[in-house]
């Protein structure tokens, strides 16, 4: 038995360093950081930093800040001529416009994101942040020689939902140069197979990151643990109930607590999943709202049998 238990010890140890191992490096597993870039020498860097995910809105929120090089800057964050920055924000204004001469400063741009949140912990979102720098429709007109050079548009860009400016739009030489960055890193969330959409890598001043986002290891095996413990607990207290009404174990006075307690403490375990919806998902199908069900079924048949039993074991009364 000693031995036993100092392998148990070593187990438990190993298990929980391991654990907390896991959840040091999680950060490198879930995070991804992107560059797209630019063309020539005189461009508009973007760098765009994901600071939240709304998953019940299928909402992502960004912060984008700028910053000017070559002939395009009077210096780092003063544009030496106009710009527009047209994005496919799902809230607030679409269009910014910065003017020659004043500052630009970080703008917070709202995207969409599609996807199924009752497949928690296993939903999958996706969503594709457009970007488009190009100098206002007045200057290029105001220009005395305007390159005729066509851009070629992919039809798959042309075609593609979300898309803010028109096909003619980016077919005119009159897009900004851009040099792009996206950095992500949620607590919970794994964007690690986003991508730059590489169809419109050559097309001057539109960007396109492909945005692919999923529940990280460790909130998906909390969730599973969580599921896990619910099921155990339901099925434990079933098989116990059943024993207790067949005879074979006799009922104590701390088993309806028991099962009582444990309807109101089943949603408490379940808040224990990072980020869970409302109830509902996928994962309470597998195991809360049956283990809910069982909870209130055997305080049921525990109070029943009790009066049942009380009923016939107490005496008449004498005459």
């Amino acid at each position: 038995m000693p031995r036993l238990h100092a392998v148990l010890i070593a187990v438990v140890s190993a298990v929980y360093l391991a654990s907390l191992w896991f959840n040091f490096t999680e950060a490198e597993r879930r995070s991804v950081s992107l560059e797209i870039p630019p063309i020539s020498a005189d461009y508009l860097q973007m760098d765009v930093d994901v600071v939240y995910v709304d998953l019940l809105r299928s909402e992502i929120t960004t912060r984008i800040s700028f910053r000017l090089a070559g002939r395009l800057a009077q210096d780092e964050l003063t544009p030496a001529t106009d710009l527009q920055l047209v994005l496919n924000s799902s809230k607030g204004q679409q269009q910014f416009d910065f003017p020659k001469g004043q500052r630009i400063n970080p703008v917070e741009v709202v995207f969409p994101l599609k996807g199924e949140i009752n497949f928690y912990p296993f939903d999958h979102h996706k969503g594709v942040l457009w970007l488009f720098v190009s100098f206002p429709a007045k200057q290029i007109a105001g220009r005395p020689n305007p390159d005729p050079k066509v851009n070629i548009v992919p039809e798959g860009v042309a075609n593609a939902p979300g898309l803010p400016v028109s096909t003619s739009s980016l077919e005119q030489q009159m897009q900004v140069d851009t040099r792009t960055t996206f950095t992500a890193t949620i607590p919970g969330l794994t964007f690690r197979n986003s991508r730059s959409v590489e169809s419109v890598q050559t097309l001057k001043g539109l960007t396109g990151i492909d945005v692919d986002l999923t529940r990280s290891t460790n909130v998906v095996f909390i969730s599973i643990i969580a599921m896990s413990m619910m099921a155990a607990l339901a099925i434990g207290l079933v098989i116990m109930v059943f024993q207790i009404v067949h005879g074979s174990r006799h009922m104590a006075t701390f088993h309806i607590p028991m099962a009582v307690s444990l309807i109101f403490g089943l949603p408490a375990l379940r808040n224990i999943q990072p980020g869970v919806p409302p109830q509902g998902t996928f994962g309470d199908s597998i195991a809360f709202t049956w283990a809910e069900i069982a909870a209130a079924g055997s305080a049921i048949a525990l109070i029943a049998h009790w009066l049942f039993r009380r009923r016939h074991d107490v005496p008449p009364p004498a005459i």
